[in-house]
C-alpha cells in the first residue's frame, strides 16, 4: 500500500468517506462541497469522474448535466469550454451560484494545497488512454499517496492495477456476489465496497473480506440507526451525505469525554 494510510481495522473509529463531497450541505461534486467535506475533517472525499469529449476528466455523476446543471447534454460530446460555462450550484440555492463542474486536476490541487483524501470513482468502462490522463493528473498534482481508486468495472480496474499500481483500487458492489473474492484478488483491491443493502443482504460475504484484511467502505448511509448497526460489524469506512452528522455521532463514541 506503499505510503497510503492504513485501512482503519474493526475495532477503531471507521473512516468518514464524504459522498460527492458534503452533499448534504452544498451542490454535489462541487468545489464547494469539498470545501465544506474538508471543514468537518471528513477522511476521505468521494466524487464522480466522467471525461468530456476532448478526453477532459471532469468531477461529474450522471452521464448528462440535466440534474446538476442549467446546461443540458452529455458531458462525453460536449467541449472544455461549454462545461466550464455551465453553472452547477444555482440549483441548491443562489448561494451556490457560480459553481462549475470541476475538472480533476482542479480538485487535486486544491486537495493538494488544503488538504484532504480522494475517493475516486471511475464511471463504466475506461480504456487505457482514459485512465492514462486520470494517472497524469494525480501524478503531476503530487497525489498518488493520497487517492483511492474505485469502480464498478473490473475492466476499469485492471487497467488502473496495470497503469497506475501505486493508486490503491476499491471494487465497488450494488450486492456482492459469490466469486469477489477472486476477482478482488486478481484486482489487488485494498478495498470492497457494497452498498448499505448490499451489505446486510451478504454480510457473512462481506465479513470474509474483513477478516482477510481488506477495508470495507460502505454507501450511503444517512441514518444514525444504520451507522449504530454498521459500527457494530466493524466496517473501515461509511460514505455518507451527512460526513458533518456522522463525525458528531462517532466522536461520541470514540472521543474521550
Amino acid at each position: 500500500m506503499h505510503e497510503h494510510p492504513g485501512v482503519p481495522g474493526s475495532d477503531v473509529k471507521p473512516w468518514v468517506i464524504a459522498h460527492r463531497g458534503y452533499s448534504g450541505a452544498a451542490p454535489e461534486n462541487s468545489l464547494a462541497a469539498i470545501d465544506a467535506a474538508r471543514a468537518v475533517g471528513s477522511d476521505f472525499i468521494e466524487v464522480d469522474l466522467r471525461l468530456s469529449g476532448d478526453g477532459t476528466p471532469y468531477i461529474l455523476h450522471d452521464s448528462s448535466l440535466n440534474r446538476t446543471t442549467n446546461t443540458s447534454g452529455n458531458i462525453g460530446q460536449m467541449s472544455q469550454e461549454r462545461i466550464s460555462l455551465a453553472d452547477a450550484g444555482s440549483w441548491l440555492g443562489p448561494g451556490f451560484a457560480g459553481q462549475r463542474i470541476p475538472r480533476l486536476r482542479t480538485v487535486l490541487a486544491d486537495l493538494a494545497e488544503h488538504g484532504g483524501n480522494l475517493l475516486l470513482e471511475l464511471k463504466d468502462d475506461w480504456s487505457p488512454g482514459a485512465v492514462a490522463q486520470v494517472a497524469e493528473d494525480i501524478i503531476d498534482t503530487g497525489m498518488a499517496d493520497r487517492v483511492i481508486i474505485q469502480s464498478f468495472s473490473t475492466e476499469t480496474l485492471e487497467t488502473a492495477r496495470d497503469l497506475i499500481p501505486m493508486v490503491p483500487r476499491g471494487l465497488l458492489r450494488l450486492v456482492p456476489k459469490d466469486d469477489d473474492m477472486a476477482v478482488a484478488d486478481e484486482l489487488e483491491v485494498i478495498a470492497y465496497n457494497p452498498s448499505q443493502r448490499g451489505f446486510f443482504m451478504r454480510r457473512q460475504l462481506v465479513e470474509e473480506f474483513m477478516e482477510l484484511g481488506f477495508g470495507v467502505f460502505v454507501w450511503t448511509v444517512d441514518e444514525p440507526a444504520n451507522w449504530e448497526r454498521l459500527l457494530g460489524s466493524g466496517v473501515s469506512g461509511i460514505i455518507t451525505n451527512q460526513p458533518g452528522r456522522l463525525q458528531g455521532f462517532l466522536a461520541a463514541k470514540f472521543d474521550p469525554v
